[in-house]
């Protein structure tokens, strides 16, 4: 019996150690396609510079789509598909004009996402400042008729740039309604990224309540809110005006776009990979998501190209209105809820195309901790991939995750600490994307796929 035990222990190692020898095989093979041949750094050019910015509901937002079903088709899927999407359009309108009277003095701002306009006139109000929303209540009918200038800058200190974003995001999608509640009649916020950086504000999108006066709101820059602080301390009864004239447009009709790469062993069951294809109306979103959605769709093609046959059926997605509604993933999880669809895993790329540092993992203890000792190691030393922890799925991920709470999730995880220079703002452009960077991160996700295909009844 300690003969045939032995010997079959003896088999098992045998065995584990030649499926550890092919997935180090492969995946030297992937990062090797990825480099020499990936095509990601040159489709996002196309998106970037020929399509340009993105905003749901606009004619650049659907010539995008269009263009990417067209790559989809030319690949290797088996099936490309359009998926009807209604999407609240959001116009910008003409460039934002701000500056501290009397000496017009210009300070740099954007319009928050959603925002409402003063109308061609413009505003002028006193500015009363406040580091938080919760300060507001401190000062009662003195927010009447001021514009509340939010000065909160984030933690620097704070490696994991995401958290600083996270601390301080609530303000820019809270602050409008808790001003108007008070008789605010403007909200000026300081932009979410590094204190000291540059004069460029970042947008985002901020909502309003109900019953509540829709007031305009607007992002300025790290380098106009310090400017201003310091004038308002010299004159606290400082005015400044602003003007923008932007609106909502009604709804338009848009469409995630998904393809599908059907598995040779479970075709029923599913694993989702994408990103969000529209992006907001300033700069070319180049990171935020370009490298997200061609470094997904390069991660399929790679392994297309070794020759790999999937055993699950891989599907591509990319969504509309991730960044001012999230329909797009909405109805992407009303539709496979309504199909009963079997969706096992699933892979994000929303954070930028700066070098792969890992993946956060909405899975159990128990799962995660499988992954960090058996595909932690196949990653962190040769390729520079460590980050295999318990975290979000990602935002398209989380949405549509509601209807499936088992299915596991990986949200793609570069470097963080230049993405918040240029995320939402005028410098999220081509040239600010690393080929070499891009393509690292193409073949990081592209390893990963493969691992989950081939060992996903191992977590599950």
């Amino acid at each position: 019996m300690k003969t045939i035990l032995s010997s079959f222990v003896f088999t098992a190692l045998i065995g584990s150690a030649a499926v550890a020898q092919q997935d180090t095989s492969m995946l030297d093979r992937i990062y090797k396609t990825s480099f020499y041949d990936g095509q990601a750094y040159d489709n996002l050019r196309y998106l970037t510079k020929e399509i340009g910015h993105r905003i749901a509901g606009s004619k650049r937002a659907e010539e995008a789509v269009l263009w990417s079903k067209k790559l989809m088709e030319e690949m290797a899927f088996n099936t490309v598909y359009l998926q009807d999407v209604q999407v609240p359009y959001w116009d910008r309108g003409m460039k934002e004009e701000a500056y501290v009277l009397p000496r017009r003095e210009p300070l740099q701002v954007l319009a928050l996402g959603g925002s409402v306009g003063t109308g061609n006139s413009g505003l002028s109000a006193e500015v009363l400042e406040v580091e938080l929303l919760s300060d507001l209540k401190k000062h009662g009918d003195a927010v009447r008729g001021k514009i509340v200038f939010v000065n909160k800058p984030w933690d620097e200190s704070i490696v994991e740039t995401g958290a600083a974003y996270g601390l301080n995001s609530s303000q820019r999608s809270r602050g409008p309604a808790e001003v108007a509640k008070l008789g605010g009649v403007a909200y000026l916020f300081r932009s979410l990224s590094s204190s000291r950086i540059d004069d460029y504000p970042h947008t985002g999108g901020t909502r309003y309540v109900e019953g509540i006066d829709s007031i305009p709101a607007l992002a300025i820059s790290a380098v106009g809110a310090i400017r201003l602080s310091e004038i308002l301390k010299e004159n606290p009864k400082s005015k400044v005006f602003i003007r923008n004239t932007s609106q909502w447009n009604g709804v338009a009709n848009s469409h995630n776009v998904i393809a599908e790469w059907r598995g040779t062993e479970k075709p029923d069951e599913i694993i989702t990979i994408g990103g969000h294809i529209d992006s907001w109306d300033v700069g070319e979103g180049a990171h935020d998501n370009g490298t997200g959605t061609m470094g997904t769709l390069d991660a399929i093609r790679t392994l297309m190209k070794l020759g790999y046959k999937p055993k699950h059926t891989i599907r591509l997605v990319f969504y509309m209105n991730e960044e001012n509604g999230v329909n797009g993933s909405m109805k992407y999880g009303e539709m496979a809820k309504a199909k009963n669809e079997r969706i096992v895993a699933a892979i994000e790329s929303d954070a930028g195309g700066f070098a792969p540092r890992g993946f956060d993992i909405k899975a159990s203890a128990e799962q995660v901790q499988w992954i960090q000792k058996e595909w932690k190691p196949l990653f962190e030393e040769k390729f520079w991939v460590s980050r295999f922890l318990q975290g979000s799925p990602g935002v398209d991920s989380g949405v549509w995750g509601r209807h499936f709470p088992n299915t596991i999730m990986f949200n793609f995880r570069p470097d963080p600490h230049r993405y918040f220079d240029l995320h939402h703002t005028a410098k999220d452009v081509f040239e600010a994307v690393d080929k070499r960077e891009l393509q690292s991160g193409v073949a990081a996700i592209a390893s990963l796929l493969y691992l989950v295909d081939q060992q996903l009844d191992l977590l599950q």
